[in-house]
């Protein structure tokens, strides 16, 4: 399963549409900017580190599609790159994909390549921004499956596997490595309502691996993460802000991870969240961070069209929440295992060889 890719023969970006699985294995292919836009708003390209990779395929794409004049692949890079970098404010990925971009470009228009150089340079850091997210999933499985025993019952909101992520994922890589090693456990798969990418994406893929999978629904959570004795929520994450302090730091995730993570303490569960170190942010702080508001009609009508919601009634669509430090046991990355005291170990694996942060903006 390969969620996204550049195709060299064409020029262009390859993509899984999310928005038909389970349905169909449908692939999309485009050269236009506007079509990628929309792409990532109608979650048809989902997940921070899938995110994070479209952003740089994207702003290669734009440098590609410039005139061969190196003032006009910058001009372009920079204007067109906040556009998608704009597409959807919430996880950082997607920005910090197209910010690396910028940087090369940035980088090889300073040293006076020609147009054809700096565009070769942008495509291949694309490429090499992917390779780094697929090794980096692998490694968080390999520091997380550790986590998980013999005879756990896992829960997982929303998707982020391979849809999502890459690779192995995030959240499901310390599965798929415990799996791979022989460990029995299951997992308890919420639904992540309004559209259902748990049911819908990650217990297909688990289902897939022969992982033993159960759909639940987002609010059968407490009663069966109690009733059948659930050991661990596991949650992905689009955001985490590097100062991971009570009072400035979180992890924003997809909405519903903040309510499983409360039930998870006041059922003295642990609360793990995967992600690589390019979903976190060191730079800013939870007055900065603007929580994505999607189409009403997304909690008025079901995925087959019928609508539910009188007609007159509002609703509220947050597409995240924000959960607090307090409430997260660990923070698995490629790098190692961060844990309480966060503002200490956090800035502790950014400094290590290997981290993905880099080319701060500031």
């Amino acid at each position: 399963m390969v969620p996204i890719h550049w195709d060299d023969s064409k020029g262009e970006i390859l993509w899984l549409d999310n928005s038909k699985i389970p349905w169909k294995e449908v692939s999309v292919s485009s050269k236009n900017l506007a079509r990628l836009i929309k792409a990532i708003q109608a979650l048809e390209i989902r997940g921070a580190p899938i995110l994070g990779e479209a952003g740089a395929y994207g702003t290669a794409m734009i440098a590609n599609n410039s005139p061969d004049s190196r003032e006009r692949i910058l001009k372009n890079v920079m204007e067109h790159g906040a556009r998608l970098a704009a597409a959807r404010p919430t996880a950082v990925n997607l920005s910090w994909g197209v910010r690396q971009i910028q940087n090369v470009v940035k980088k090889e228009y300073d040293s006076g390549a020609a147009p054809a150089e700096i565009k070769k340079a942008a495509i291949e850091a694309a490429k090499k921004i992917q390779r780094e997210n697929i090794e980096a999933t692998y490694r968080i499985g390999e520091h997380g499956k550790r986590l998980i025993h013999d005879g756990d019952v896992l829960v997982t909101i929303c998707n982020a596997g391979t849809l999502a992520c890459d690779g192995l994922g995030t959240s499901t890589a310390p599965m798929r490595a415990a799996y791979a090693d022989g460990i029995k456990f299951r997992v308890l798969a919420t639904y992540t309502a309004p559209l259902y990418q748990g049911a819908r994406l990650t217990a297909w893929e688990l289902h897939k691996d022969g992982i033993p999978v159960q759909v639940i629904t987002d609010n059968m959570a407490g009663h069966l993460m109690r009733e059948e004795k659930a050991t661990a929520v596991w949650a992905g994450a689009d955001r985490i802000l590097g100062n991971f302090t009570k009072e400035s730091g979180s992890v924003y995730n997809k909405i519903g991870t903040f309510g499983l993570a409360m039930m998870a303490r006041e059922l003295h569960m642990k609360m793990y969240v995967a992600a690589p170190t390019s979903t976190i942010d060191p730079e800013h702080a939870v007055k900065d961070i603007k929580i994505e508001q999607r189409r009403p009609e997304e909690v008025e009508t079901l995925l087959n069209g019928t609508t539910i919601v009188p007609e007159g009634v509002g609703v509220l669509n947050p597409a995240f929440d924000r959960t607090p430090p307090e409430y997260v046991s660990a923070i698995i990355t490629e790098l190692g295992i961060a844990a309480a005291p966060y503002d200490a170990s956090i800035p502790q694996l950014l400094e290590l060889p290997g981290s993905m942060v880099r080319f701060s903006t500031k």
